[in-house]
């Protein structure tokens, strides 16, 4: 878990699938651009489930990192941490 304030940082693993994905990873980009520092990510987790919601997104948590994937893929869609 991070010990002090620091500001999110998003990964993107794999490409967009099609433009409906491409917009929502662009709004997973200006979320966490606008994110103030945080000392736990979990709180940012409910914005980020709502732009990709279930049944097609798994997202999951914890205090240092949330991850996203594709409903039943293995590979990590996207990462914030």
């Amino acid at each position: 878990m991070q010990t002090s304030l620091e500001v999110p940082q998003l990964v993107v693993h794999q490409p967009a699938r099609d433009e409906v994905e491409a917009a929502q990873l662009a709004a997973l980009a200006q979320l966490i651009e606008a994110a103030e520092p945080l000392p736990d990510l979990r709180d940012l987790a409910p914005a980020v489930r709502e732009l990709f919601p279930l049944p097609a997104y798994e997202v999951g948590c914890g205090g240092a990192h949330i991850w996203l994937h594709r409903a039943g893929e293995e590979q990590r869609l996207a990462l914030v941490w």
